[in-house]
Order: structure tokens, then sequence, then C-alpha cells
């Protein structure tokens, strides 16, 4: 994604990650292409951030990967943050040792 900005590129990761192919994330990319024009998503994405926003996104990653949706809340939004929630923890196991092997995690 070219003339993106960092924040805009970390959200839409982000959204790739927790949405995988979904109706938010084809939402998502369909606003975005028609701003910026079209691109290509990975989770490896997140490695090639800016040091600061990495760490950002994956705290924000770590954090969807332990969300918990109230006992109440519908159906329908504790399915879908339990299905965030797998594809975030997933990404984490993935993207870890990627960055362990930049040095950047202790």
């Amino acid at each position: 994604m070219l003339n993106v900005s960092v924040e805009t590129k970390k959200n839409v990761v982000l959204s790739y990650i927790m949405e995988g192919e979904g109706p938010v994330w084809r939402m998502t990319r369909e606003l975005t292409q028609r701003k910026y024009g079209e691109f290509t998503v990975e989770e490896r994405d997140l490695l090639d951030l800016p040091a600061q926003a990495r760490t950002d996104a994956l705290n924000q990653l770590a954090f969807y990967a332990t969300a918990q949706v109230p006992a109440q809340a519908a159906m329908g939004a504790q399915e879908a943050a339990a299905r965030a929630a797998a594809n975030c923890r997933q990404a984490l196991a993935r993207l870890a040792p990627l960055v362990e092997d930049q040095g950047e995690l202790a």
C-alpha cells in the first residue's frame, strides 16, 4: 500500500488478522482500495511497520487474543469475539518467533 499512513497500514493488517475473509474485512478492503488503490495484505506485514507501530500492533493482538465478551452478549457477538480472539492467538503464535528472530522480544 503506497502512500498510506502507518496507522492505516496497521489497522488494515489488524482487521485482516481478526476478521479473516469475513464481511468486515471485505468492507475494510473495499473502502481502503477505493481510497488508495489495489493492495495485498498478509499478517507478516506487521513486521514491516516502524518499531513503535509494530509494538503497538502486537500489543493490540495480544489484547484481542484474551478479550472476553460478557455472557449476556448476543450469541453472534460471542461467536465473533471468540473467532477474532482465536485468529489473534494464531497470528501471535506465527509472528512471535519472527519478531524474536529480529531480537525485538524479551
